[in-house]
């Protein structure tokens, strides 16, 4: 359901082994793994649930990497993509009149329940993986009562049931990216050992992921450069 991955196939061990190939092909020293979100492909509650298993997969890489020593990747750190899709997702669905929770007030296991009430609720459009409604439109229609849900006005949050709209969203991928990674590139290491270093690399990559990937407003603190250092290599 992952690209051309099934579910099933994306495992501990694989995910394991595409960080160390990206230092033996690419002599990356610093991997970001992105967890899955909920797209069209997710077209039950247990295939959701198997996407949650490989989320906890990846965080628990993450956690545990610096514990390894015989790898030349230093740093795995994780981009919360299935939180970020979870926002947006949850923010418009209150917005077009579904009864659904504030998604800033929300936890993983909460998406995981409440999502079986609307997630699967499948514009019909005939094709073999229709979007979500409340991904793809902006409001719902009268017409759907004596019609179907053949068809909605559209949003700009999603081009499908799969794709942000760049436009509207890329930004705050981009800055979060630059956040975590700054969560490595501008530390300094202290004089308390690793496991502190590694606990001061959690708090700074949770930060990163709870102000940007959201829908929470950005705090001034981290535009004027006050609350965060980004990570930057332009030469």
């Amino acid at each position: 359901m992952h690209g051309w991955m099934s579910s099933k196939d994306i495992t501990h061990a694989r995910l394991v082994e595409a960080v160390e190939l990206a230092h033996e092909l690419l002599g990356a020293e610093t991997v970001i793994l992105m967890t899955i979100p909920f797209t069209n492909n997710v077209d039950t509650p247990e295939e959701m649930h198997k996407v949650n298993n490989i989320n906890n997969n990846i965080r628990e890489i993450a956690r545990g990497w610096y514990l390894r020593n015989s790898t030349g990747v230093k740093n795995v750190l994780v981009l919360e993509l299935g939180t970020y899709y979870n926002h947006i997702i949850w923010a418009n669905a209150r917005h077009m009149g579904y009864n659904v929770s504030s998604p800033l007030k929300m936890t993983n296991e909460m998406f995981d329940t409440e999502g079986k009430t609307f997630l699967y609720d499948r514009l019909q459009t005939g094709k073999e993986w229709p979007p979500t409604i409340a991904m793809v439109c902006s409001d719902r229609l009268k017409s759907w009562i004596g019609e179907g849900k053949a068809k909605c006005n559209r949003n700009y949050l999603f081009l499908d049931g799969m794709h942000i709209c760049p436009e509207t969203l890329a930004a705050r991928y981009g800055v979060a990216v630059a956040c975590v990674l700054g969560c490595v590139y501008n530390r300094k290491s202290g004089a308390d050992g690793l496991k502190h270093d590694e606990i001061k690399l959690r708090t700074c990559e949770r930060e990163c992921n709870e102000q940007f990937m959201s829908v929470m407003a950005v705090d001034d603190g981290y535009l004027h450069g006050i609350e965060r250092e980004f990570a930057s290599f332009a030469g």
